[in-house]
């Protein structure tokens, strides 16, 4: 365990020593994929998303990024069952702008999309897996620590409701939380 703690604080360091190239360039190409949670903003739910986007810098400071959100799993806050989703995924498309310095990248961004649900039985027996029009808002920041490889972490707000329940519509409003290692190609020759 020592040996794994060592080897891995060498790595890091070594990748922070090596990493005063500039990476934020445009035509860079940025992926990610890891598993999200997040918290419901009208429910006392926990839900856990398989998520992952990818993202194109068209310049130093504005890119494109697609994100999918895909639901594997809830769990309820408060121990009663107030679960909803029984099924779904949640996809957005739009733009970001960036701010930051050398290896370091803060941005915001604006996606519009789509979000696509089915209810548990125990909230409406004749809910059907519908789509709905959805919008997601980011905040978050990257840290560039190789030409192949960054350290990112992510939140979003995503709003949508659900139309059509026997009781009328509800809103499945969602903070999410992503965070890990991401990827990241250089397209173009650098300037």
């Amino acid at each position: 365990m020592v040996r794994i703690i060592i080897f891995s604080s060498i790595f890091l360091l070594s990748g922070v020593a090596l990493s005063q190239e500039l990476f934020i360039q445009p035509g860079l190409l940025k992926s990610t994929g890891t598993i999200s949670p997040s918290t419901m903003l009208n429910r006392g739910v926990q839900n856990y998303y398989l998520s992952g986007f990818l993202e194109y810098y068209v310049d130093k400071k504005l890119s494109f990024r697609g994100d999918l959100m895909y639901f594997m799993d809830g769990k309820s806050k408060t121990g009663t069952d107030n679960l909803f989703f029984k099924e779904g995924f949640r996809t957005y498309f739009g733009v970001f702008y960036h701010t930051g310095k050398k290896n370091w990248d803060n941005y915001v961004g604006i996606e519009p999309g789509i979000a696509v649900f089915k209810p548990l039985a125990s909230i409406d027996p004749n809910a059907r897996l519908q789509a709905s029009p959805s919008f997601a808002v980011h905040i978050g920041s990257t840290y560039y620590i190789w030409k192949f490889f960054n350290f990112f972490v992510d939140v979003a707000y995503v709003n949508s409701t659900y139309r059509g329940l026997s009781f009328g519509s509800e809103k499945t409003d969602e903070l999410i939380l992503s965070a890990g290692l991401g990827f990241n190609l250089q397209t173009r020759k650098k300037k």
